[in-house]
């Protein structure tokens, strides 16, 4: 739900606690919801954001446009060295990007070498292969949600829906210094919201790999879930849940 995902970007704020005026980059920024809970608390600050969607970063300029300190969108491949001076920023963040890399401890290096020392980063990623959606039968459940955490669009280089529960271990094996690791939960009686934009989330990627002629699901099947998912929700019996990892790390 939209809730949710305002408290995962105030958690973010609360632990990154950058300097009034300090620097904060984010990497897959999207269309700058992060962003924008660090431009409410902190509206001197530096906001630096990259993503490859062209689209959402026009939707990060729109959002972003009345933040009163400098902001700085563009587009970067964050395959690539990031093009930030080594030392130069206080906080990095990053959400639901590192399964998308072909190499997410390559990323983990860099946002160490850009942090000044004493510098934070916070990351988060949803764990797709526990996904929880109430209402389709158990056995065609799991197997549109095993196929989509396991789903690969062409626009992805990788895809690992385990990724969340990963996330701890990648960093604590990279040269940033792992301080917390929580676990935020979005939850819905109600197909609305988040809930919905998920569901429409998974029907679309599978639908389209099928159509393809790829995956493990052809389009009936994913359908028929649909259906499923909608009947569910007219009977009362409809519930959803998705976990996200939250770890940060500093630089020492």
């Amino acid at each position: 739900m939209s809730e949710t995902n305002d408290m995962l970007h105030d958690r973010f704020v609360n632990l990154a606690e950058i300097p009034e005026q300090g620097s904060v980059v984010d990497l897959g920024c999207g269309a700058g919801p992060a962003l924008d809970a660090f431009s409410k608390r902190y509206p001197q600050a530096q906001l630096i954001g990259y993503d490859r969607a062209g689209e959402s970063l026009a939707k990060a300029r729109a959002r972003l446009k009345h933040h009163a300190g400098p902001v700085k969108l563009a587009a970067a491949d964050l395959r690539e060295p990031l093009p930030l001076e080594d030392s130069s920023v206080d906080v990095v963040i990053s959400s639901n990007l590192l399964e998308c890399l072909p190499a997410p401890p390559l990323l983990l290096e860099e946002v160490w070498r850009v942090l000044r020392p004493g510098g934070r980063a916070v990351f988060s990623h949803s764990d797709f292969d526990s996904l929880m959606i109430s209402g389709p039968p158990a056995e065609l459940d799991r197997k549109i949600l095993h196929a989509f955490a396991d789903d690969a669009p062409p626009w992805m280089d990788s895809s690992d829906g385990r990724i969340g529960r990963k996330l701890p271990g990648l960093v604590e094996g990279s040269p940033l210094n792992r301080t917390s690791v929580e676990v935020l939960v979005t939850h819905s009686t109600e197909f609305t919201g988040h809930a919905a934009r998920r569901v429409g989330d998974i029907r679309g990627a599978l639908r389209s790999t099928a159509l393809r002629g790829c995956g493990r699901v052809d389009t009936v099947e994913v359908e028929e879930w649909f259906t499923s998912v909608q009947q569910a929700s007219v009977e009362g019996r409809f519930f959803f849940a998705e976990t996200a990892v939250v770890v940060a790390a500093s630089r020492i």
